[in-house]
C-alpha cells in the first residue's frame, strides 16, 4: 500500500512540473492566451475609443446600446456555445467565435453610422462570448487536474496586459491616426493564436449531448439583460413608468432564462457546482459594481487627473494576476475551496478600502490614493478566487457537461455585473443632482459591499457536500 501511495505521488509530481508552457501544452497554451489577449484588449480599449466615435457619427444618444449590444452579444453566444461545444466539441465553435469577432472588429471600424457600428459591437460580442467558451471547454479536455490552476492564472495574465497598455494604445490610435483602427488594428493578429492553437484540437472529443430549447433561453436571456440596461438608460430621463416595466420585464426573462440554463440549485445557492455558478456572479456584481464607479467619483467628486483614475483602475489588473498567480503555485496546499473562501475576503476589503476613498465632507476627508489602494487588493482577491472557483467548475463538471457549465458561469459572470452596475446607474443617475457627492458615491459603494456580503456567504457553499472531496485540494492529494 505505501509503495502504491509513493508511486502515486511521484507521478503527481511530474505531472505538476509540466506548466502550462511545457511542451505537451505549450502550442495550445500561446494560442487561448493569444485569443484571450485579443478579446481582452478590444473590451478594455474601446471604453477610450468608442465615445469619439459616437461623436464623429453623431450617435451620442445611441452611445449606451454600443455597451449593451455587445452584452447581449455575449451573453446570447454564451449560451449558445455551451450546447455547441457539447454536441461537436469545441473545435468549430472556436473557429467560428474568433472568426465572427474579427468581422465584427472590421464592421465596427468601418463603420458609416452609429447604427452600423452597434450592429459591430454586437458581432463583436457573439465572437467573443463564443470564443470564450470554447477556450473554457479546451482547457477542461487539453489540460489535467494539476495543470489548470497555473492555465488559469496565465489566463488571467492574459488580461492584465491589455489592462494596462489598451487604453493608451486605443487612446493614442484616436487622437494621432483615428477612432476606426482601434477596431481595425486587430483584425491581423486574430487568426496567429489559432493557429498556434489549432492542432490539439483534434484531441478533443464531442459528447453528442443535446439539451432541447437552450438557443431560445440563450435569446430569452440575451433580450432580459437588454431590458434591464434599457431600464436605466430611460430612467436617467425620468421616464419611471417606462422604466419600470423594461426592469421588471428584463428580470423576469433573465429570473426565467438562468433557472433552466444555469445547473438545478444555482439560484438556490446549493452546494458544490451551483455555488460555483452562482460565486461568480455574484464576485461580479460587488467588485465591478464599485470599480465601475471609481473614476467617476475621483474625477467628478475628489477632482484628479483623468490619468490618476486611469492609473488607479489598472492597479485591479495587476493584483488579479499576482492572486491569481498565487493560486496557481505548484508547491501550495490547501483546499481549493478554502482559496475561494479567503478571495472573497480580501475582495470584501478592497471594496470598503476603495470606497472609504469618496468620503469628502467638510470635517472628515479621507485620501485619494485609498481608491488605488483598494482596488489592488480587491484584484488580489479577484484572481485568488475567481481563478480557484473556475478549477472547481472544471474538478465538479463531468465531460459531458462541460461546455453547458462553462456557458453558465460565463452568463453568471455577466448577469452579476449588469444587475449591480445597472442598479447604481439608477442610483447615480435619480439623485445625483439631489444628494451631496459623499452621499451620494456612498450609497453606490454600499450596495457594492451588500452585494460582498452575499458572495462571502456563496463562498462558503462551494466546496461540495458529499465526502470525496480530494480534487478539491491545491496539487496533489495524498
Amino acid at each position: 500500500m505505501g509503495v502504491v501511495v509513493a508511486r502515486r505521488r511521484r507521478r503527481g509530481r511530474q505531472l505538476t512540473a509540466r506548466g502550462p508552457l511545457h511542451s505537451d501544452y505549450r502550442s495550445v497554451s500561446i494560442g487561448i492566451f493569444g485569443l484571450i489577449a485579443g478579446i481582452a484588449f478590444e473590451f478594455m480599449a474601446v471604453a477610450t475609443a468608442l465615445p469619439v466615435a459616437a461623436r464623429e457619427l453623431g450617435g451620442q444618444a445611441l452611445y449606451p446600446w454600443a455597451l449593451t449590444g455587445f452584452l447581449a452579444g455575449v451573453m446570447f453566444a454564451n449560451g449558445v456555445g455551451g450546447e455547441v461545444c457539447d454536441r461537436i466539441g469545441p473545435r468549430l465553435p472556436l473557429v467560428c467565435g474568433a472568426l465572427t469577432f474579427a468581422v465584427g472588429l472590421i464592421v465596427s471600424g468601418l463603420s458609416p453610422t452609429m447604427p452600423v457600428l452597434i450592429g459591430g459591437r454586437v458581432v463583436q460580442g457573439l465572437g467573443a462570448g463564443l470564443t470564450i467558451v470554447a477556450v473554457y471547454v479546451v482547457i477542461g479536455q487539453c489540460y489535467p487536474d494539476t495543470v489548470r490552476p497555473r492555465v488559469m492564472s496565465l489566463i488571467s495574465t492574459a488580461w492584465v496586459v491589455p489592462s494596462v497598455v489598451g487604453p493608451f494604445i486605443a487612446g493614442s490610435l484616436t487622437e494621432h491616426v483615428s477612432w476606426r483602427w482601434a477596431f481595425l488594428s486587430l483584425v491581423p493578429l486574430m487568426p496567429i493564436p489559432l493557429l498556434a492553437v489549432l492542432p490539439r484540437l483534434g484531441k478533443t472529443a464531442p459528447t453528442g449531448i443535446r439539451r432541447a430549447g437552450r438557443v431560445r433561453l440563450a435569446a430569452a436571456m440575451a433580450l432580459g439583460a437588454a431590458a434591464v440596461q434599457w431600464a436605466g438608460i430611460v430612467a436617467e430621463d425620468e421616464r419611471w413608468l417606462l422604466a419600470i416595466a423594461a426592469a421588471v420585464g428584463g428580470l423576469v426573462l433573465l429570473l426565467w432564462s438562468a433557472r433552466r440554463l444555469f445547473p438545478p440549485g444555482t439560484l438556490r445557492l446549493r452546494r458544490g457546482l451551483p455555488s460555483v455558478v452562482a460565486f461568480k456572479g455574484v464576485m461580479a456584481g460587488g467588485f465591478f459594481g464599485a470599480q465601475a464607479y471609481v473614476p467617476l467619483m475621483l474625477i467628478e467628486h475628489r477632482g484628479v487627473s483623468p490619468t490618476f483614475a486611469g492609473v488607479s483602475v489598472a492597479g485591479t489588473a495587476l493584483g488579479w494576476s499576482a492572486g491569481a498567480m498565487f493560486q496557481g503555485r505548484p508547491q501550495l496546499r490547501m483546499r481549493r475551496s478554502g482559496l475561494v473562501v479567503r478571495g472573497a475576503a480580501v475582495t470584501a476589503l478592497g471594496v470598503v478600502v476603495a470606497g472609504a476613498a469618496s468620503i469628502a465632507t467638510d470635517t472628515v476627508e479621507f485620501p485619494v490614493w485609498l481608491a488605488a489602494l483598494g482596488l489592488l487588493v480587491g484584484g488580489v482577491g479577484m484572481g485568488l478566487s475567481m481563478a480557484s472557483n473556475a478549477v472547481l467548475l472544471f474538478d465538479y463538471s463531468p465531460p459531458a457537461d462541460r461546455g453547458a457549465n462553462s456557458a453558465a458561469i460565463q452568463m453568471s459572470d455577466s448577469l452579476g455585473g449588469l444587475l449591480v452596475i445597472g442598479a447604481a446607474g439608477v442610483v447615480y443617475a435619480v439623485w445625483r443632482d439631489t444628494w451631496p457627492p459623499t452621499q451620494l458615491f456612498l450609497v453606490i459603494f454600499a450596495l457594492a459591499g451588500l452585494v460582498m456580503v452575499l458572495a462571502n456567504v456563496v463562498a462558503q457553499r462551494v466546496q461540495r457536500p458529499t465526502a470525496d472531496r480530494s480534487a478539491d485540494h491545491v496539487g496533489i492529494a495524498p
